[in-house]
């Protein structure tokens, strides 16, 4: 849970610990109002079009904290990349013939990952995520991660409904999400010098650094 929150801009923490506090203030002046018609309890008048007002503002609230909560459990699975973020670190050896070992460590989890990959070549896919404006401007703009090695899916934390997919998918979480697209990275064999993979908010790269 540290590791998320370390990862969430104040402005969006901000923001939705003030929208969540408004929208209970409002739908407890709501609840009373509706309680004191249902019990016919004496009360001024108030004009049709106020309630109407407040329930715009209510829906409107109620819609941009979801979507804020939505994008802040997106950090379970993605890191936050609006400036370059170290994703993994990342090593790629021959086996034998027709067989690859790819170790990745990444940066959100504490325990290395080995794979054994067929074939001549190291790839890993990473996935970049454009989230949408009113997200942008609370200071998160895009998110990503390794999604797969090889020809294998890494596993998520996240349930496959709340998995970003690319633009017209259908998916309710798209309402946060802008587009997806999904980036293949080779990685180079029995590199000298330790390898890092990198992401921004224009795709992934690899950095060399010595070990």
């Amino acid at each position: 849970m540290t590791g998320l929150l370390a990862q969430v801009p104040g402005k969006l923490l901000g923001g939705v610990v003030l929208g969540v506090l408004v929208l209970a203030a409002l739908t407890l002046l709501l609840a009373w109002h509706g309680l004191r018609r249902v019990f016919d309890v004496p009360r001024v008048p108030r004009p049709r079009a106020m309630y109407v007002a407040l329930g715009a503002v209510w829906l409107t609230l109620a819609t941009a904290c979801a979507g804020a909560l939505g994008a802040i459990v997106l950090l379970r699975d993605y890191r936050n990349v609006d400036r370059p973020t170290e994703l993994a670190e990342v090593r790629c050896a021959a086996v034998d013939d027709g067989r690859m070992r790819l170790d990745l460590h990444a940066a959100s989890v504490a325990a290395p990952e080995t794979y054994q990959i067929e074939g001549d070549v190291c790839v890993i896919w990473v996935k970049q995520v454009e989230l949408r404006p009113g997200l942008q401007r609370l200071g998160i703009r895009a998110l990503s991660r390794v999604e797969g090695v090889g020809a294998l899916v890494r596993p998520a934390a996240n349930p496959d409904w709340l998995t970003p997919q690319p633009r017209g998918a259908g998916r309710l979480v798209n309402l946060v999400v802008r587009d997806t697209r999904t980036v293949p990275v080779a990685i180079p064999i029995d590199a000298p010098t330790r390898t890092v993979l990198i992401s921004s908010p224009t795709g992934p790269a690899l950095r060399q650094s010595p070990i």
